[in-house]
C-alpha cells in the first residue's frame, strides 16, 4: 500500500514509461511500482533479483489492468461508492482494530500509509463487490451456514499485541546523503535500545512517527491493521522482545511488543448478519476471476511491460 519506491536508480528507470494501455487509458510503470512498492523493495535485493522484480511488476500490472476494467464497467453501469459510505467503511475498519478513526489515521501514518490510500483500496474492493453483485444473483445463506462459519471463526483464538513503533523517515526522492543520515539515525536507535535504554525513551528522542511523544505506543493491534512486513514481525515477537531494523521504502521501523492477549469472541447475535453478508459476498467473489477474464476478452489491452 505504500506509495514510495526505495532506490533512486529505480525511480529514474521507471519515469514516464507506459506499462500498458487499457481501452485507450495508459498505465505508467511508476503507477505499477507504487502499487507493489514494498514487495518490489524486497525483490530488488539478493540473488535472482531481476527476475523476482519483473514478476512483482507483472503482478502489479495485472492488478491495475483489472482495476481499470472494473472501474470502467462500473462507471458505464452507474455503480458508485459514495464518500459517506467510504468514510463509514474507514470508521468500521478502525473500530475492528479497537481504535477511534483519529487513532487509526495516526497508526497508519506511523507505518507510512495515508488514510487516502486506505480509502482508495476500500473503494476498489467495493466497486468489485458491487459489480459482481449487479451481474450475479446473490445466494441465500442459511442459518446453519452462519452458525458453522461462526464456529470455524472462533475455533482458533485470535490474538492482538500491544506494540511500540520507532519510525525513522526517509523522504521521498531522498538524496544519498539523506538516506545515509536516516540509516545512521536508525542504527543509533538500535544501539541505544541494545545497550539497555528504555524503548519508549529512545522513541521519544528519535522517532519521526506521530506516536513519538507517547514513546511509539500503537496500543493493541490486530492482524490486518498494519503493513504486512511490520505485522509479520510484530506477531512473531514475544512480550518484551524488540525486532531487528525493518527497512521499508518510506523509512526504517523498530518494533517492540509489550503484551500479547487473546481477543474475546463476540456473541453470535452480534455478528451473525456480518457473517451472513460475508458468506454471500464470498460466493459472489468466487466468480471474480471468471468475470475478469470475460472483461479482458472484450477490452482493448496493449501490454508493454
Amino acid at each position: 500500500m505504500l506509495l514510495f519506491f526505495c532506490a533512486l536508480s529505480a525511480r529514474a528507470e521507471i519515469k514516464d514509461r507506459i506499462a500498458a494501455v487499457v481501452n485507450g487509458q495508459p498505465i505508467t510503470l511508476s503507477e505499477v511500482a507504487e502499487r507493489v512498492a514494498p514487495e518490489l523493495a524486497r525483490a530488488s535485493t539478493g540473488p535472482g533479483s531481476e527476475s523476482a522484480r519483473n514478476a512483482v511488476l507483472r503482478q502489479g500490472l495485472d492488478q491495475l489492468i483489472d482495476e481499470h476494467l472494473v472501474a470502467s464497467e462500473a462507471s458505464s453501469l452507474g455503480i458508485e461508492v459514495p464518500d459517506d459510505e467510504l468514510q463509514h467503511l474507514v470508521d468500521s475498519l478502525a473500530k475492528q482494530n479497537n481504535m477511534e478513526t483519529k487513532q487509526f489515521r495516526e497508526a497508519l501514518a506511523a507505518q507510512g500509509v495515508s488514510i487516502e490510500t486506505v480509502r482508495d483500496s476500500l473503494k476498489r474492493q467495493q466497486l468489485m463487490v458491487r459489480l459482481l453483485q449487479y451481474k450475479m444473483k446473490p445466494r441465500k445463506v442459511s442459518d446453519e451456514e452462519v452458525q458453522q462459519a461462526y464456529a470455524n471463526r472462533n475455533k482458533d483464538p485470535e490474538y492482538e499485541v500491544r506494540a511500540r513503533d520507532l519510525y525513522i523517515a526517509v523522504p521521498e526522492g531522498a538524496s544519498k546523503e539523506q538516506e545515509a543520515a536516516a540509516k545512521a539515525k536508525a542504527d543509533a536507535a538500535v544501539r541505544r535500545v541494545r545497550e539497555g535504554q528504555s524503548f519508549p525513551v529512545v522513541a521519544r528522542d528519535l522517532s519521526d512517527g506521530p506516536s513519538a511523544h507517547e514513546g511509539g505506543d500503537l496500543g493493541y493491534i490486530r492482524r490486518g491493521s498494519m503493513i504486512a512486513a511490520i505485522e509479520q514481525v510484530a506477531f512473531s515477537l514475544a512480550p518484551g522482545q524488540v525486532s531487528t531494523l525493518i527497512k521499508l521504502s518510506s523509512g526504517y521501523h523498530l518494533v517492540m511488543v509489550e503484551d500479547r492477549r487473546p481477543v474475546a469472541a463476540k456473541p453470535l447475535l452480534e455478528v451473525q448478519e456480518e457473517i451472513r453478508t460475508q458468506l454471500a459476498n464470498d460466493s459472489v467473489m468466487k466468480e471474480r476471476e471468471h468475470y475478469l477474464a470475460q472483461l479482458r476478452k472484450t477490452a482493448q489491452i496493449d501490454e508493454r511491460l
